[in-house]
């Protein structure tokens, strides 16, 4: 693998994979390769994947794609509204779904809630309220069964870590095990069983581990399915799954617990996806969650995942919890939240990086100085504070933005760097935390011979920014998060 700070060039992926069978899927030695896959211990019903199925795409969209058991191919729910057919940057097609894009599963397969299994190879694009992947019936059948959710999805409930879940459980935060099946954008083998209670009831697995859960409420011989939204409820267009989807493998009945074991280490082994020992969370604004042009699938959590680089090692688990509209009074909400992402802590390290500020500081009678405090206090705060949880925690010194709020951001970034900072956090040699605070040089960024987020100047530069001398445009987004030209300041340098 590529060391830190040697990655390649700044290409995201948006290429569009080709007709047919994948047949132009290429591998590192140049030129066409045929794709393999994955020898499964169980026979599944049906198994969809972008090289294995027979694809058509229009317009850079999935169409039609064929079962490669030979049951239930699926189909665009709507015109138009197919995942996008892509190529990721190690050079293997998938599907991504970016909330508005669903697929059909033909009426051919006939499956019940307390005896089935779901598996999936994949990307979790960002936290998400719901992010269903699969579910029981369609509209197209007429049959979108009550089945209290999505069969397989990953969703955050009062403002939680986002979590595995099947026919909506788990619905607290007591499941055991349920620090190894927060989904983050890495890529990860995630997998369900419904079964009623005396055969266990359903269990979730992501990679090689696995969480018992309540027993799905019981609908029997639903046929049809939906990639990509709840079809009973799927709600409007924009508010569905987001998700890179490699494959997913569907059995017509219950897996036992070694069963479902072995399914997910064969596709493990198979996409060479190593065990999760780490976890980066990113937080923030609407800068960290990503808007406008930077889609889902090319925020700051892809970007810093994306296959085929090295931004990051691939047995991290990153998540990324921004919002929209937060302020650090928002960020103190999730980190005491029951289900908190705070909470799941991980035998290995466990990082937060965050950015914020941007909505606290328009405030005209809210100062850096009282911001700095704010920040101190999320940090540092008895008992619920980030760092009396036992989390490291990068500072990424913020953005540059209007002139409005340009002084109080320069304020800002001073006291983060003045040594006073580690000594207020109990950070420093001797104290604590010691050795657990970093300030990441955000600001320091520089791509194309000069700055990016140093001043109002650079703030006003379309070519990084949105147009609204706050929010990173497409490339802005990815140099924030890598680095650009100086790697050494990107939010995973040297981790």
């Amino acid at each position: 693998m590529i060391g830190v700070g040697i990655s390649p060039p700044l290409v995201l992926p948006r290429g569009v994979a080709p007709t047919g069978g994948g047949s132009g899927h290429t591998g590192g030695g140049g030129g066409p390769t045929a794709p393999t896959f994955a020898t499964l211990p169980v026979t599944p019903a049906a198994r969809w994947h972008p090289a294995g199925s027979t694809v058509s795409v229009t317009g850079g969209k999935v169409t039609a794609a064929t079962d490669m058991m030979g049951l239930a191919d699926v189909v665009e729910g709507a015109p138009g509204v197919g995942p996008q057919a892509m190529v990721d940057g190690a050079g293997r097609p998938f599907w991504r779904f970016e909330g508005d894009a669903y697929l059909t599963v033909a009426q051919s397969l006939t499956l019940s809630t307390r005896d089935c299994a779901v598996f999936f190879v994949g990307r979790f694009h960002k936290v998400s309220n719901k992010c269903p992947v699969f579910s029981l019936g369609s509209q197209a059948g007429g049959n979108g069964a009550n089945t209290l959710g999505a069969a397989f999805e990953a969703s955050s409930l009062s403002l939680g870590a986002p979590m595995l879940r099947a026919f909506s459980y788990p619905r607290d935060a007591a499941a055991p095990g349920s620090e190894w099946t927060v989904t983050g954008s890495q890529m990860q083998v995630a997998g369900m069983t419904g079964r009623a209670a005396g055969d266990g009831g359903t269990r979730l697995w992501i990679n090689e581990r696995s969480s018992p859960v309540a027993q799905p409420y019981p609908v029997v011989g639903v046929t049809g399915a939906e990639i990509g939204r709840y079809a009973r409820l799927p709600g409007a267009s924009g508010s569905w799954g987001t998700f890179d989807l490699y494959e997913l493998v569907i059995c017509d009945r219950a897996l036992t617990d070694a069963e479902g074991d072995a399914m997910s280490a064969a596709l493990q082994t198979h996409y060479a996806i190593p065990s999760i020992s780490h976890q980066l969370v990113l937080e923030g604004d609407s800068i960290m969650q990503g808007t406008g042009a930077v889609t889902t699938g090319l925020a700051a959590s892809m970007v810093l995942t994306e296959p085929g680089t090295s931004w990051i090692a691939p047995d991290w688990r990153v998540v990324n919890m921004g919002l929209s509209g937060n302020q650090v009074s928002h960020l103190e909400l999730k980190r005491d939240a029951g289900s908190s992402w705070s909470d799941r802590v991980l035998p290995g390290r466990n990082v937060l990086a965050f950015e914020i500020g941007r909505n606290d500081l328009s405030s005209s009678s809210h100062t850096a100085s009282q911001h700095y405090t704010d920040v101190v206090g999320y940090l540092t705060e008895a008992t619920t504070g980030v760092l009396p949880r036992g989390w490291e925690v990068r500072v990424m010194a913020n953005i540059a933005s209007s002139s409005t709020i340009q002084p109080k951001i320069e304020a800002f970034r001073a006291m983060l760097r003045d040594p006073q900072f580690l000594s207020d956090t109990q950070s420093a040699q001797g104290q604590a935390y010691a050795g657990r605070v970093t300030v990441i040089g955000t600001d320091l960024i520089e791509h194309g011979g000069g700055t990016v987020f140093a001043t109002t100047a650079d703030a006003i530069n379309t070519a990084y920014y949105a147009g609204d001398a706050t929010h990173p445009g497409l490339l802005g987004a990815e140099v924030r998060i890598t680095g650009g030209d100086t790697p050494q300041y990107g939010v995973a340098a040297g981790l």
